[in-house]
């Protein structure tokens, strides 16, 4: 029953939360993600690394796919590549079972975190209401 309401909790928040707040969710999901299937790599649980690297990689291809290049212009053409070479690395470190491909891009994704959240947080406190990453 617990587990219901916390499922049912979750989607209310996703439900609700804006396109900033999603986005940190997004990153923060698979950074979550990322660091379970480097657990699950070095503890020999091969099928639960699976899917966790799968969920990482559905959310970068959810965060690739929400990019507006004519909005975002450069920004959004790095983020893309960006967004690219994390995807690899996940193809990599699932194939490989390896963990260095996932050493070589948590940083990276919460680093995206870390530079969005500023952005929201700014958004939010009218700092800055011109800011547009391109997402």
């Amino acid at each position: 029953m617990q587990g219901r309401s916390a499922d049912q909790y979750k989607q209310m928040q996703i439900k609700t939360a804006s396109p900033g707040k999603l986005l940190l969710m997004l990153y923060q999901g698979a950074v979550k993600f990322m660091k379970l299937a480097k657990k699950n790599i070095k503890e020999g649980k091969i099928e639960e690394s699976h899917k966790n690297i799968i969920k990482a990689q559905n959310i970068i291809l959810e965060l690739q796919s929400t990019l507006n290049k004519e909005q975002g212009g450069e920004i959004a053409v790095q983020l893309e590549s960006l967004y690219d070479f994390i995807y690899r690395e996940l193809i990599q470190a699932n194939l490989n079972k390896n963990t260095r491909h996932l050493d070589n891009v948590i940083p990276l994704v919460e680093e995206l975190f870390t530079t969005y959240k500023e952005i929201v947080i700014n958004q939010n406190s009218g700092e800055d209401k011109r800011v547009n990453v391109g997402v």
